[in-house]
């Protein structure tokens, strides 16, 4: 008895553990309002995090009591096609992005793109962009802007081994979407489009 006891809880934990991977698209808490000028396209998206930069699609870890890795939460792309297409569907909700041939290029370097849960879910996403002429020259705007959100309660039945993913994605999406609309909301950035 006692030995079938600890092979099912070796079976439990065996399979709590593990990588997931999921789509991790750009949403938005608030419709974005079209400001009408497609002026805007990508250039280019730099991953310059230091944690994760191992696995360039690990977006978050679930963790036991003590730290240790259960559950991995992955995107199926590496974090910069996830940020690259995040922004295009911002800038395109905004009436920004240029389809023919754009008069600024919009390059990102991804400080900081995180989420964890030990007890509470935890993210944090921090960009830093560079708004530079397509035709050339010294750049017309410089931000960085860093979002974190924490949810949930220290003391929950719903951590370690029944963390959630879900959960995990959705705090991690959601703190990715606020660090983008902080950016391109912010007045600063649509008076360097003139």
């Amino acid at each position: 008895m006692r030995r079938f006891l600890l092979l099912s809880m070796l079976g439990l934990a065996l399979a709590a553990c593990g990588t997931t991977q999921m789509s991790m698209p750009y949403s938005p808490a608030a419709q974005p309002v079209s400001v009408g000028r497609p002026v805007v396209a990508l250039g280019t998206v730099t991953d310059r995090r230091e944690e994760g930069r191992e696995d360039p699609n690990w977006i978050g870890t679930v963790r036991g009591g003590f730290g240790n890795p259960l559950k991995r939460l992955e995107a199926p792309v590496p974090v910069s096609e996830v940020v690259r297409q995040a922004f295009s569907d911002a800038l395109a909700a905004r009436g920004m992005l240029a389809t023919g041939a754009p008069r600024y290029l919009l390059s990102i370097d991804i400080i900081q793109f995180k989420s964890d849960q030990v007890g509470r879910r935890e993210a944090t996403v921090e960009f830093q962009v560079t708004l530079t002429p397509a035709a050339g020259g010294a750049p017309v705007l410089q931000d960085r802007e860093l979002a974190n959100q924490i949810a949930g309660s220290v003391l929950t039945l719903s951590a370690g081994v029944f963390g959630s993913l879900d959960e995990l994605r959705a705090i991690a999406l959601s703190t990715m979407s606020q660090a983008i609309d902080r950016i391109l909301d912010k007045p600063g950035f649509a008076a360097a489009l003139r």
